[in-house]
Protein backbone atom coordinates (compact mmCIF):
# COMPACT_ATOMS: atom_id res chain seq x y z
CA UNK A 1 0.00 0.00 0.00
CA UNK A 2 1.51 3.37 -0.84
CA UNK A 3 0.58 6.72 0.97
CA UNK A 4 -0.80 9.89 -0.29
CA UNK A 5 1.23 12.72 1.27
CA UNK A 6 0.20 16.11 0.39
CA UNK A 7 2.45 18.16 -0.93
CA UNK A 8 4.72 20.41 1.20
CA UNK A 9 4.03 18.44 3.97
CA UNK A 10 7.11 16.65 5.41
CA UNK A 11 7.25 12.85 6.13
CA UNK A 12 9.31 12.69 8.98
CA UNK A 13 7.35 15.42 10.67
CA UNK A 14 3.87 13.73 9.74
CA UNK A 15 5.36 10.64 10.85
CA UNK A 16 6.00 12.05 14.00
CA UNK A 17 2.67 13.13 14.38
CA UNK A 18 0.66 10.14 13.70
CA UNK A 19 2.87 8.23 16.38
CA UNK A 20 2.08 10.70 18.54
CA UNK A 21 -1.52 10.29 18.23
CA UNK A 22 -1.31 6.96 18.37
CA UNK A 23 0.54 6.72 21.80
CA UNK A 24 -2.28 9.68 23.42
CA UNK A 25 -5.36 7.10 22.13
CA UNK A 26 -2.94 4.00 23.40
CA UNK A 27 -2.40 5.95 26.77
CA UNK A 28 -6.13 7.05 26.85
CA UNK A 29 -7.13 3.67 26.71
CA UNK A 30 -5.04 2.04 28.84
CA UNK A 31 -4.92 4.95 31.72
CA UNK A 32 -6.86 4.41 34.60
CA UNK A 33 -8.77 6.74 35.78
CA UNK A 34 -7.16 7.32 38.88
CA UNK A 35 -3.48 7.81 36.92
CA UNK A 36 -5.10 10.49 34.79
CA UNK A 37 -2.97 13.20 36.56
CA UNK A 38 0.20 11.88 35.53
CA UNK A 39 1.06 13.03 32.35
CA UNK A 40 4.28 12.53 30.39
CA UNK A 41 6.02 15.63 28.87
CA UNK A 42 5.28 15.15 25.47
CA UNK A 43 1.64 13.66 25.57
CA UNK A 44 -0.93 15.33 23.14
CA UNK A 45 -3.75 16.75 24.08
CA UNK A 46 -7.25 17.41 22.64
CA UNK A 47 -8.40 21.32 22.82
CA UNK A 48 -10.57 20.25 25.05
CA UNK A 49 -8.05 18.47 27.59
CA UNK A 50 -5.83 21.21 27.41
CA UNK A 51 -9.18 23.56 28.13
CA UNK A 52 -9.71 22.10 31.09
CA UNK A 53 -6.11 21.62 32.42
CA UNK A 54 -5.81 25.58 32.14
CA UNK A 55 -9.71 25.87 33.47
CA UNK A 56 -10.82 27.92 30.64
CA UNK A 57 -13.00 27.35 27.38
CA UNK A 58 -12.56 25.78 24.58
CA UNK A 59 -13.05 28.79 23.12
CA UNK A 60 -10.24 30.99 24.41
CA UNK A 61 -7.76 27.84 23.91
CA UNK A 62 -8.78 28.10 19.85
CA UNK A 63 -8.38 31.94 20.60
CA UNK A 64 -4.90 31.38 22.08
CA UNK A 65 -3.87 29.27 18.78
CA UNK A 66 -4.73 31.86 16.35
CA UNK A 67 -3.08 34.43 18.51
CA UNK A 68 -0.21 32.33 18.60
CA UNK A 69 0.46 32.42 22.39
CA UNK A 70 0.00 28.33 21.92
CA UNK A 71 1.32 25.75 19.78
CA UNK A 72 -0.47 23.61 18.27
CA UNK A 73 -0.11 20.32 15.82
CA UNK A 74 -2.61 19.70 13.28
CA UNK A 75 -3.60 15.83 12.08
CA UNK A 76 -6.18 16.06 9.80
CA UNK A 77 -8.69 18.45 10.73
CA UNK A 78 -7.71 18.06 14.33
CA UNK A 79 -5.33 19.74 16.66
CA UNK A 80 -3.48 18.66 19.11
CA UNK A 81 -1.10 20.46 21.95
CA UNK A 82 1.44 18.89 24.46
CA UNK A 83 1.41 19.17 27.33
CA UNK A 84 4.42 20.24 28.54
CA UNK A 85 3.87 23.03 25.71
CA UNK A 86 0.63 23.89 27.25
CA UNK A 87 2.52 24.32 30.84
CA UNK A 88 5.01 26.60 29.51
CA UNK A 89 3.01 29.02 27.57
CA UNK A 90 0.96 28.69 30.97
CA UNK A 91 3.99 30.04 32.48
CA UNK A 92 5.35 32.57 30.14
CA UNK A 93 2.07 34.04 29.91
CA UNK A 94 0.58 34.33 33.43
CA UNK A 95 -0.23 38.03 34.56
CA UNK A 96 1.17 39.23 37.28
CA UNK A 97 0.73 41.81 39.89
CA UNK A 98 3.16 44.93 38.81
CA UNK A 99 4.86 46.13 41.64
CA UNK A 100 3.49 49.88 41.15
CA UNK A 101 0.18 48.55 40.88
CA UNK A 102 -2.80 49.76 43.20
CA UNK A 103 -3.24 46.44 45.55
CA UNK A 104 -5.23 47.81 48.56
CA UNK A 105 -4.43 44.55 51.01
Amino acid sequence: MQAIIPVGVDYAQLLEDVRAVVRHEITLASTPASDAGTSPVNELLSIREAATLLGVTVQTIHDWKRRGLLKYHKLGSRSYLKHSEVLSALQINQRTLKAGGRHRG
